[in-house]
């Protein structure tokens, strides 16, 4: 994490990491992850893993986490902190968020934290039968906070289920 943002980095505020995105604060972050229900057997999709903060705390409660990040410099960020950590089942991969990362798929759990693009269906592509992908999504125009959603995969097709509001601020994907 950059010098300017490490005094508030435990802090209960969601932190401008980019124009369009921004670091969870760690009270947002627990929240998706303890929708999860994560039983320590998953493989989980981390799109915008930002500095590495939340690939490193799934990294705990999963068996693998392949965490994308597609702004380099906090992918650089990231990676060096990662290695850092040691952290042996977890990958961190500079990639485009919106396509996820099909190459080490078909995961039990996306986690999308970049709020900047809509959920669509290669994504859903990439979920094992019964899968998840937790994402948040705008209330609406006048409301720059978000409500933290869950699509759940089935053979038969895929339902969206809204779960509750979390303040993450929504940044328009064309602002």
């Amino acid at each position: 994490m950059p010098d300017l943002h490490k005094p508030i980095a435990y802090s209960d505020l969601n932190i401008k990491v980019s124009q369009k995105r921004y670091l969870p604060s760690p009270l947002n972050s627990a929240k998706i992850f303890q929708e999860g229900n994560f039983t320590g057997k998953e493989v989980v999709l981390l799109i915008g893993a930002n500095y590495g903060y939340e690939a490193a705390i799934l990294s705990g409660m999963v068996e693998t986490v392949i965490a994308i990040e597609e702004d380099t410099k906090l992918f650089n960020l990231g990676e060096r902190n990662i290695k850092n950590l040691n952290i042996e089942n977890l990958v961190f991969i500079n990639s485009n968020h919106s396509n996820g990362y099909k190459k080490l798929g078909l995961y039990d759990v996306i986690v999308n934290i970049d709020l900047s693009f809509h959920i669509n269906n290669e994504l859903i592509d990439q979920l094992v039968d019964k899968g998840r992908i937790f994402f948040c999504e705008q209330h609406n125009n006048e409301v720059k906070e978000s409500k933290l959603s869950v699509i759940h995969k089935s053979k038969n097709g895929f339902f969206k289920e809204s779960l509750f509001d979390i303040n993450i601020p929504f940044v328009s994907c064309c602002s």
